[in-house]
């Protein structure tokens, strides 16, 4: 495997890249698929539990992965500070993350053929905060201003498919309205992303990308629980009905129990009990299984064309 450590940027952002190597003894000629993960943490941080223990679990399937670290001004910037005390231009205001995280896969791209990278398969995907990240990718990908963003070819960070666990897509009041144990939270993911506290109706249509799916939207997988204390599962139901109005192929779980931030949901990334649970860990086999183009077999990505 190789593996090394780019800086995206000028704030801070940097993509850590773990490639599979072709082997004489296997396969000389082989193309691996690609997971590019965005972890969450409230555009304050990015999470190790949604970093090494995933990438750990996608090599493991043979896939490249590629963890793409979008610049964020850090948790103790914002925890327990007024709003007076609050960044003045946050690092991570839109679309800088989406802008870090195409460039991320630019770079990807721009190198497939010497790391034997399978494009049918450059899936982008993401947890929490990460999963809006990668969801804006998706639906915006296609647009005139981005491209000129990331001064590289649109189909240079087109993602082929995408997978979101327990996406903050809705920050507005309604979209969590029977939350109210953490308002300080959703006050601070809004000034990190949209650089207020309150932002304009306009300001957070623009971050949420439930409202841009359209045609241009790749194949997506979506997961989350009922009982997540903190995203309301709403906002990944109204994901799925948006991707079924405009014909997007998706498959969507949506599992009763367990809280938010669940990662992989076993010991490898629950820090207690209750990020643990069996059911919600079955996501991981369900989404390479969406995946493969035949059904009847697991690890059907390898290319040889």
């Amino acid at each position: 495997m190789k593996y090394f450590k780019k800086i995206i940027g000028n704030h801070g952002a940097y993509a850590k890249y773990y490639l599979q190597e072709r082997s004489e003894e296997v396969d000389p000629q082989r193309k691996f698929p690609t997971m590019v993960i965005c972890p969450g943490g409230a555009f304050m941080m990015t999470s190790f539990r949604e970093d090494e223990a995933v990438t750990l679990r996608f090599l493991d399937e043979g896939f490249n992965v590629v963890v793409v670290h979008y610049a964020t001004n850090g948790a103790d910037k914002y925890l327990g500070k007024s709003s007076d005390q609050l960044p003045k231009k946050p690092v991570s205001l839109f679309p800088n993350s989406l802008v870090e995280l195409a460039q991320a896969v630019s770079y990807l791209k721009e190198h497939a053929t010497d790391w034997g990278v399978n494009e049918n398969y450059i899936c982008v995907g993401g947890f929490s905060a990460g999963a809006n990240i990668a969801a804006q990718l998706g639906v915006y990908w296609q647009e005139d201003w981005l491209e000129k963003l990331v001064g590289k070819p649109k189909e240079f960070y087109r993602p082929t498919h995408l997978m979101l666990g327990y996406g903050a897509y809705d920050l507005s009041d309604n979209g969590n309205s029977r939350y109210t144990k953490m308002p300080e939270i959703m006050s601070y993911t809004r000034h990190a992303l949209l650089g207020t506290v309150d932002p304009s109706k306009d300001q957070l249509d623009k971050v949420n990308p439930i409202k841009h799916i359209s045609s241009f939207t790749p194949p997506t997988f979506l997961w989350q629980t009922v009982k997540d204390e903190i995203v309301n599962v709403q906002g990944t139901i109204d994901f799925e009905q948006a991707l079924f109005n405009k014909n997007v192929p998706f498959e969507a779980h949506i599992f009763n129990e367990g809280g938010h931030g669940l990662s992989l949901a076993d010991l490898r990334t629950g820090n207690d009990q209750k990020q643990v649970n069996f059911q919600v860990s079955k996501w991981f086999d369900l989404f390479i299984e969406w995946l493969a183009p035949q059904k009847s077999q697991r690890a059907t990505f390898f290319s040889v064309d």
